[in-house]
């Protein structure tokens, strides 16, 4: 059975600790930081807010949490943003964090219009570091990307590791910013209140996206909406109607792609493209082992740097490899993640044959042979390059006995298409044996 951090509520997500996993947990009102195998590690209790609802999505930017609720009476829903606190600062150094402070929320009040329906929503965040190391007291730094940035924008420094500054953090208004050398300038009373080293981390985020059940009908019609609402404005600035925005169950932000689980797929959009064409989609094993039952994916992780996706799930599908048969483990009420790859990778071989209708006749056999083309997709349903397929022809234990023909070539590479070839000639046998020919992946 996949159980890892069996956790108790249907949300969880990176956080300020690399190693771990965080969830606020409805019934101790509190952020609770676990291990892999769900060894509690910290308690950090709910302050200047409450939950209205259970938390449905929490998200991280690097700096802030972020959660998903539902608004009491069907009003509508609320996207909050929290910090741990308090953290480390040039006047405050020696300090941890000891609660889950709210800092600002996006409330999405129902219209006889719209009505804001849904399970899923992603922060649009960005991580840069610097470029070089600064000193306290400037008033300008150096991103290694300014892409994104602009005016007004509100930089996150650190958690710093210059020496006597270590873990400090700070945040400064960008005024102007050179894209090409990535030269930022601010205004700010004494400068950077820390010095830094080249490599620390500053974040900064620039919107919240939305995955709402209702079209702008306001009906349930199965076609779903998309917003942009930008940060800090708050204003709607971006939308997309569909059917592939519609029952969304959970969503994540990494680099410049939203990742969302939308029935038995991992769909992935890049909001840099103009239109909202889906940039892959992937089946996600979320069948029950009866083959039509939907597992639902409860929370979403988004690691494109390490090509990982984490679902919180409550069951999971496995193949006994032997048997081909299918299981489905249950351990609810409790959570556990299950992993998903974005790396390509062999997800099905089909053999196809040329001529695929023939009889082998007459005194020359051998002049009667057939092309075999192995065909191999990957788990996006595309043609894999470059990989390489060995081609046997042998006698089946099914029939009577004969000499099998050969392959040639018997070792042959995918091209672009995904396809390997080989040809089939037969042997000199004269009598009828059924011949079984295969196509494996090295």
């Amino acid at each position: 059975m996949p159980v890892n951090i069996q956790i108790n509520d249907g949300n969880f997500s990176f956080g300020p600790e690399s190693g771990f996993f965080y969830t606020i947990s409805s019934s101790l009102d509190s952020l609770v930081q676990v291990e892999a195998d769900g060894t509690v590690v910290n308690t950090f209790p709910i302050s200047r807010s409450q939950l209205r609802n259970p938390v449905i999505e929490l998200h991280y930017d690097g700096t802030f949490f972020w959660t998903l609720e539902e608004l009491p009476s069907d009003l509508g829903m609320v996207i909050k943003k929290w910090r741990l606190f308090p953290f480390k600062t040039a006047a405050f150094p020696s300090v941890s964090p000891s609660e889950l402070r709210w800092q600002d929320e996006l409330t999405l009040l129902n219209k006889p219009n719209i009505i804001y329906q849904g399970e899923a929503f992603a922060i649009e965040h960005y991580h840069r570091t610097f470029d070089s190391s600064e000193t306290q007291g400037s008033t300008s730094i150096r991103l290694d990307d300014a892409s994104k940035v602009s005016p007004g924008t509100t930089l996150y420094l650190g958690p710093s590791s210059f020496g006597g500054f270590e873990g400090n953090e700070e945040k400064i208004v960008v005024q102007s910013v050179n894209p090409t050398t990535g030269d930022v300038s601010f205004v700010k009373q004494g400068g950077l209140e820390n010095s830094y080293t080249s490599g620390d981390p500053i974040d900064f985020h620039t919107g919240i996206w939305f995955f709402n059940d209702h079209s702008f009908s306001g009906q349930s019609d199965n076609l779903g909406v998309l917003s942009r609402f930008a940060y800090p404005s708050k204003n709607l600035v971006r939308s997309d109607s569909g059917a592939k925005y519609s029952k969304v169950t959970a969503a994540d932000f990494d680099g410049s792609k939203i990742s969302f689980i939308r029935g038995p797929m991992l769909m992935t959009i890049n909001i840099d493209t103009v239109s909202f064409d889906l940039e892959s989609s992937l089946e996600a094993n979320l069948i029950e082992n009866n083959k039509y039952e939907l597992i639902k994916v409860y929370d979403l992780i988004s690691d494109l740097d390490n090509n990982l996706f984490y679902k919180l799930q409550q069951r999971e599908t496995s193949e006994d490899l032997g048997t081909g048969s299918l299981t489905t483990d249950d351990f609810s009420p409790q959570f556990n993640f299950q992993t998903e790859t974005d790396l390509p990778f062999v997800n099905s071989v089909s053999l196809r044959f040329e001529p695929s209708r023939f009889a082998i006749t007459g005194s020359s056999p051998r002049t009667r042979g057939f092309t075999v083309f192995a065909e191999l997709r990957d788990q996006f349903n595309l043609p894999v390059l470059g990989e390489t397929v060995q081609f046997s022809a042998s006698q089946s234990d099914l029939g009577d006995s004969g000499i099998p023909g050969t392959m040639n070539p018997a070792v042959d590479f995918t091209n672009v298409s995904g396809t390997a070839r080989s040809v089939y000639t037969p042997s000199s046998t004269t009598n009828d044996f059924l011949v079984d020919i295969e196509a494996d992946v090295l």
